[in-house]
């Protein structure tokens, strides 16, 4: 051949490791849906049991709290009053998959054995998860604010239209977080507060918090018992609001959470003629996710595998139920936001 082409080298492939392959498979860590996993436990110790199966409903009870005026008409003998009341709470689950498929003969003429390539497919379903569970966390936290506050302080004012209490930045932006916290004591929550902040109102706090003893403008007094978290996607949020000096949600720990689940096939590992049931640990967020697989005889030349070949499908999938403490007043909810204007 001229120029001696048919002895030149073939193409030279070569793994990419470490810090190179890690950046195009990055993925947003799921800050905000990890938040709410953290009061899960404490809000339904023993809802993977009774719910069952998917079309099961679960019903949970809780006390109405029942206000009233105190009385000035002293003790009297034939005194009469009303009785309590309970209500009812029915989380609702949906389920999310991703699937791929794998081929016994793909990796036969491959730089990655079959292994490395099923490894690589696992990979991408968990970044595929840990993100769109941030997304759907973030977009719950933000569609359940509260339509209701109480606060009438006067440092800053409740936009009911938005549903967001605001703070005016030139005057009061430093004081940002003990408003919100005097804000959310007035709206009688007296515990620590976890603050869901967009990447402006994350950034400010963080800052804020940094300031040392020694500095005039000292402001870390304002950070005590209240966990931060950098809700990304909160911004494109609030800008469809108009707020784009800083938007944060405060909730107060134990009234929210999130409820995975899968079925019982998946727990218990069964393994039928035609398909099998397994689990699979998610790293990011330590839960047990649903896997399904079954094979299917195939030529699957199309797909870098061969003529006789056997593919093997896989879906993995769970059930997630986004839940807050229930409120029997009109549009209130525990998740109150705050904005800078």
């Amino acid at each position: 051949m001229p120029n001696r082409t048919d002895a030149n080298l073939v193409k030279a492939q070569a793994k990419l490791l470490a810090k190179f392959q890690s950046s195009e498979l990055r993925f947003r860590f799921p800050a905000t849906y990890l938040a709410f996993k953290t009061s899960t436990p404490i809000m339904f110790p023993n809802y993977v049991e009774l719910r069952g199966r998917e079309d099961r409903v679960i019903e949970t009870n809780y006390k109405a709290r029942t206000s009233r005026a105190l009385g000035l008409g002293g003790r009297t003998h034939n005194h009469t009053g009303p009785k309590g009341d309970t209500a009812l709470m029915t989380p609702a689950w949906s389920t999310y998959d991703d699937k791929f498929n794998i081929s016994l003969k793909q990796a036969d003429n491959s730089l990655y054995n079959l292994q490395e390539q099923l490894q690589s497919e696992l990979e991408n379903i968990v970044a595929n998860f840990a993100e769109g569970y941030e997304t759907l966390a973030t977009n719950y936290v933000f569609a359940n604010r509260s339509g209701v506050n109480i606060d009438t302080s006067g440092e800053g004012i409740f936009n009911g239209a938005n549903q967001s209490f605001e703070i005016t930045e030139a005057t009061e932006g430093d004081r940002s977080i003990q408003i919100t916290k005097s804000v959310m004591h007035s709206n009688k929550y007296t515990g620590g507060y976890v603050v869901f902040c967009d990447t402006k109102s994350f950034n400010k706090f963080e800052a804020d918090a940094a300031q040392g003893a020694g500095n005039s403008t000292n402001l870390s007094f304002q950070f005590n018992n209240v966990t931060y978290v950098h809700s990304v996607e909160l911004g494109a949020l609030a800008a469809g609001l108009g707020y784009t000096k800083g938007f944060w949600v405060a909730v107060e720990p134990g009234t929210f959470g999130v409820l995975p689940w899968v079925p019982k096939q998946n727990r218990m590992g069964v393994n039928t003629k035609v398909n099998q049931y397994s689990l699979i640990s998610n790293p990011v967020d330590g839960e047990s996710y649903a896997v399904h697989t079954y094979e299917d005889r195939a030529d699957d030349t199309a797909n870098n595998g061969y003529t006789q070949d056997v593919v093997t499908q896989y879906e993995i999938s769970q059930d997630i139920s986004f839940v807050h403490a229930p409120l029997t007043t009109a549009n209130e909810t525990t998740f109150q936001a705050f904005s800078l204007v």
